[in-house]
């Protein structure tokens, strides 16, 4: 994918075929979250962005022990507020909201420190079978993609106990 991301609309008719497929795909998630008081916006979201530079700035907030309320804030920011996420006044914004901000963030995250190990992880990651979020490893072993049903979980889990 590109720097700058990929318009939504592109995204969609290539990953689902329609708009439509895609659309009930997302009606289901927006209806699981409103169950437990998540109001996802899918229709904000503008641009599908490149996560690099998302990545980029956990690595950083890793180091500042914030990374999970930065991933949290990422979230909420690309599917509540539909932010581009592949924008850098964007991310420099998060991370000032998460007070890991300061004056080497930028160089950071525009400099080539930690691709390599980011890339390595990437690869990883996709020989694992992963190729999108939501995603769910079982036992460091079991990959499951997309968004699942709670029973789905379970049976999942029952199957991989020792005790079945």
């Amino acid at each position: 994918m590109s720097v700058q991301g990929i318009k939504r609309d592109l995204y969609l008719k290539s990953k689902f075929g329609t708009i439509k497929n895609a659309d009930s795909i997302y009606k289901r998630i927006e209806n699981e979250g409103r169950l437990i008081n998540i109001y996802f916006q899918f229709n904000k979201i503008k641009i599908i962005p490149n996560s690099f530079l998302s990545h980029k700035l956990l690595a950083y907030a890793f180091k500042k022990k914030k990374q999970p309320q930065v991933l949290e804030l990422l979230f909420y920011q690309y599917f509540i507020e539909g932010s581009d996420l592949s924008n850098l006044d964007a991310l420099i914004q998060i991370s000032k909201q998460t007070n890991i901000h300061d004056e080497k963030i930028k160089n950071y995250l525009i400099s080539n420190q930690d691709n390599e190990n980011l890339i390595r992880e990437q690869e990883q990651a996709k020989n694992m079978g992963i190729k999108g979020v939501p995603c769910f490893i079982f036992n460091k072993e079991f990959v499951v993609s997309g968004a699942q049903t709670k029973e789905s979980f379970i049976k999942i889990i029952h199957s991989l106990s020792p005790y079945e």
